[in-house]
């Protein structure tokens, strides 16, 4: 079965291809069934290895050697890494940009909104993993300052949010609440109650920074990675049923000339 990935119906990134991957496809088995693309799981190396390949060619099916695909060790931070002419092994980031039109960006997630970016005159390309501490700590405005500061334009950057946890399956605690409301009161329209529970969107406050920072052309794919376990890993999903670990799915992007 070939792995299924998803694109906006709304925003066109032309020359230049990308995807949020579905968990299908791959050949991992049991929990990470089966497109897990994460050394931090506890899946087989051999799997993943597959699997990220499995990724490049879908994304490259055209040329004739596949690009090879980056993917930094993400940990919630609030780091943009330049992928330049040296593109280093392991590297901890939690987003990364190119100019390159030979490799291949990517970042995993499993909850944690995946951001793409795409700057269409200077052909700059970046993936965001934007959980709530990185979105927090600014991971989305480094991104974007990275762009501009390697020559892009703020009226010339698309973006598009992918498939992440949705409010209704985002229940947090009164001090994460707090702490938001404390940061900036107007964060509080992030936030709804139910029976008493408050629960965030990841999505409405990851799309209002971008919306802040000046880019115009965004969409939002309004998918639960948690409801949606046919589709997506999950790791909240993981942690409710008491599970050992939890696969990641692939985000990928890449420059098309």
């Amino acid at each position: 079965m070939k792995p299924k990935f998803i694109t906006s119906e709304n925003l066109i990134f032309n020359n230049c291809k990308y995807g949020f991957f579905k968990r299908q496809g791959g050949v991992s088995r049991g929990i990470y069934n089966s497109l897990n693309c994460s050394y931090l799981s506890d899946d087989s190396n051999k799997n993943i290895d597959k699997n990220r390949k499995i990724i490049s060619q879908e994304m490259d099916s055209s040329a004739n050697s596949v690009r090879p695909i980056v993917i930094p060790t993400q940990q919630h931070t609030n780091i943009c890494k330049i992928i330049d002419n040296k593109c280093p092994d392991k590297f901890i980031a939690d987003s990364i940009i190119t100019r390159r039109d030979d490799i291949i960006l990517s970042i995993l997630t499993a909850d944690c909104a995946p951001i793409l970016l795409y700057e269409n005159k200077e052909q700059i390309i970046g993936a965001v993993h934007a959980g709530w501490k990185g979105a927090q700590k600014g991971i989305i405005e480094n991104t974007v300052e990275q762009i501009l500061n390697i020559g892009g334009k703020i009226e010339n950057i698309s973006a598009i949010i992918g498939p992440c946890i949705q409010q209704d399956s985002y229940e947090v605690g009164i001090e994460f609440y707090q702490e938001f409301i404390k940061q900036d009161p107007s964060n509080k329209k992030f936030f709804k109650t139910i029976n008493r529970g408050k629960y965030f969107s990841l999505q409405a406050y990851c799309s209002n920074k971008i919306h802040q920072i000046g880019i115009r052309k965004y969409d939002v794919i309004e998918m639960d990675t948690y409801k949606n376990e046919m589709d997506f890993f999950s790791y909240r999903r993981s942690q409710h049923r008491n599970e050992i670990d939890y696969g990641r799915q692939a985000n990928a992007i890449l420059i098309v000339n």
